[in-house]
């Protein structure tokens, strides 16, 4: 099965829109003006124009125009690719929710039919312990674990037209110009735009080359704790406190504990925690899933840096959920990587494609993260990770974050937790957990 991306929309009268960001800098009159200009001038005046601004190197009058693509039975590795463009919105068919057993999968096109063989078989097999697990009554968020990074995803995205540019360029030349569905992906876009916005088919071979890196070779990664902190800001809460002075062009007085901590409060429960952006803290999670590393991703103001997935894929290294064990299918769980580790192997020794390892990549394998949020976006992230609505792996980890950042800076993270916890009501609705009163009372604690 072979996916595809469409172009399905995008900013009505997009070259006068872009055309006149180019223009409003030089020329005279109000923007209401210039854009009735623009729309005067005609589509090809406002290309030629927009070829100027562009080689000129001035790419932000891209940002103007927005596209709607909408990608159809790609792999899952292809949605993770994607995700990691912070500069779009992405809407995911969800596998916690939704049975995926006859989703299908991509498949290299392998000129070896004995390649093609060993990858169906090893796909077929996983799909099928799927389905068991699933008709064990196995929720289907845990059984998901078992899918390989080949099963068919389809999900719908956003992004500005600078952000597209950039997309198509990684795609055909960058990091995805390696994997021929990635690549596929690319060559779509500039197809698609060269016809429909030709003022956005830009590209940029020699910019996306990689450069070899000076590193020197060392042993691969193992796990570690669960969660650590690896460095942030000093003083966070006294920094915090005084970038809110600072705000209000005022010079921070000595604060006592009690007024820097009711201070912190108010800033928290503000719509606008610019203050709290002042501080950082970098977290190493030991080893999550690569299901969670797709959640965990969707948090866009934070940098986020994981080990290259294939070089440091280790098939005994999983997640193993509770429901299986208690559906007593813990062996057959497990078989899942293990064939899924052999089938990589044979494969790799066959010479298969990057591709077709990469596609047999199961979910459920963990890998070390390293993310870097600021004290702004990690209360949005304890706040929405730490639910008890949340996907239980996630918010075991988050929970774990949070407490070692407590551990860390009791005065700020003791007032971080779960909607609940910091606003006093549940936001779920008839979707609320019903433990409401006891989350508070844990939170409150010592987690």
């Amino acid at each position: 099965m072979h996916g595809h991306v469409t172009l399905i929309s995008c900013s009505p009268e997009a070259a006068a829109i872009i055309a006149s960001g180019g223009r409003i800098s030089t020329m005279d009159g109000t923007a209401d003006e210039i854009y009735a200009k623009s729309l005067a001038a005609g589509q090809e005046k406002n290309e030629k124009l927009i070829g100027k601004v562009l080689s000129s190197g001035h790419t932000s009058v891209l940002e103007h125009c927005y596209v709607n693509l909408s990608f159809e039975n790609v792999s899952v590795l292809a949605e993770q690719f994607l995700i990691e463009f912070r500069l779009a919105s992405f809407t995911v068919k969800s596998r916690r929710y939704v049975d995926f057993s006859g989703a299908g999968y991509v498949a290299p096109d392998f000129s070896d039919p004995a390649q093609a063989a060993a990858f169906d078989a090893a796909v077929r097999a996983l799909f099928g312990i799927y389905d068991e697990l699933e008709a064990a009554g196995v929720p289907k968020e845990d059984a998901r674990f078992v899918l390989p990074y080949c099963f068919c995803s389809n999900f719908f995205c956003s992004m500005n037209a600078r952000e597209l540019v950039h997309v198509m360029n990684e795609l055909t030349y960058g990091r995805g110009s390696g994997i021929p569905e990635l690549r596929a992906l690319g060559e779509s876009l500039f197809s698609q735009c060269e016809e429909k916005l030709p003022f956005l088919a830009v590209r940029k071979p020699g910019a996306y080359e990689k450069a070899p890196l000076p590193l020197r070779t060392g042993k691969l990664l193992e796990p570690e704790a669960q969660v650590t902190l690896l460095d942030g800001t000093q003083e966070p809460e006294r920094l915090i406190c005084r970038a809110a002075y600072f705000a209000r062009g005022q010079q921070m007085p000595e604060l006592t504990q009690r007024e820097q901590t009711e201070l912190l409060r108010a800033l928290l429960q503000g719509n606008r925690k610019r203050e709290l952006e002042q501080a950082s803290f970098t977290l190493l999670y030991g080893g999550m899933s690569l299901a969670a590393l797709t959640h965990l991703t969707r948090h866009r103001m934070q940098s986020l840096a994981a080990p290259d997935l294939l070089a440091n894929a280790r098939y005994d290294r999983y997640v193993l959920p509770e429901s299986v064990r208690e559906a007593g299918l813990q062996a057959r769980y497990c078989e899942a990587f293990s064939l899924a580790g052999e089938a990589a192997g044979k494969l790799a020794s066959m010479n298969a494609g990057t591709d077709a390892l990469c596609y047999l990549l199961v979910s459920g394998l963990r890998v070390p993260v390293v993310s870097t949020m600021n004290a702004g976006e990690l209360y949005t992230y304890f706040r929405l990770r730490t639910c008890q609505r949340a996907q239980w792996e996630i918010r075991e980890l988050a929970t774990e974050a949070l407490r070692v950042l407590r551990q860390a800076h009791p005065m700020l993270f003791s007032l971080y937790g779960p909607t609940c916890f910091v606003s006093g009501t549940c936001p779920e609705g008839r979707m609320c957990c019903g433990k409401t009163a006891r989350v508070r009372e844990v939170f409150a604690g010592k987690l």
